[in-house]
């Protein structure tokens, strides 16, 4: 499957990112194994991430699926009910939802619907939600149809994302609050 946009090309020389600052710096994106975040797409509310090898580190795949991933992030209102896995359902615009996780870190819904190109991805591909602070977290996966991506392993990939990235907002959030007070 080719992967547009996904070639370090240029010349480049750092190495793909595992982690990245997001939402002006309320938020560090941890991507799952396998998976690097595409620096040329990282955006304070935006982020692609690829399996690290389709990205310029050869041997950073670690077995993942061969897939695109993309996070969006939007703060969430201070009265905000969480999302349920019903209320994403309702919201999408299209397709029909084939399999669905629900765990702590997040509400992950299969859908068969419409690919987001035309060229070697499925339309059957992952969407969902959580949250991370005040953020709320929109996740995607896609793959070519014979992708694991595309299957139940593409699920669990988002919540791993979605595990690492809370883990690291509770990391943050605790070396924050153990930092004593600067005195004069």
């Amino acid at each position: 499957m080719a992967l547009a946009g996904c070639d370090t090309g240029g010349g480049a020389t750092s190495a793909p990112l595992r982690a990245a600052s997001m939402a002006n710096g309320e938020m560090i994106l941890v991507a799952p194994e396998g998976f690097c975040i595409d620096r040329r797409s990282l955006k304070s509310s935006f982020a692609l991430l690829a399996r690290c090898d389709t990205l310029g580190d050869p041997d950073g795949a670690y077995g993942a699926p061969l897939g695109l991933i993309t996070v969006s992030l939007s703060t969430i209102p201070a009265n905000a009910a969480p999302i349920s896995a019903a209320a994403l359902q309702s919201a999408l615009s299209d397709g029909s939802v084939l399999d669905r996780i629900e765990t702590a870190d997040a509400v992950l819904l299969r859908v068969q619907g419409t690919a987001p190109t035309r060229e070697g991805l499925s339309a059957t591909h992952w969407r969902g939600t959580g949250q991370v602070g005040s953020q709320r977290v929109g996740l995607a996966m896609y793959g070519a149809g014979d992708s694991a991506a595309t299957g139940r392993e593409g699920g669990r990939v988002l919540d791993r994302l979605m595990q690492r990235t809370r883990a690291q907002a509770a990391a943050t959030a605790q070396a924050a609050s153990a930092t004593p007070a600067a005195t004069e």
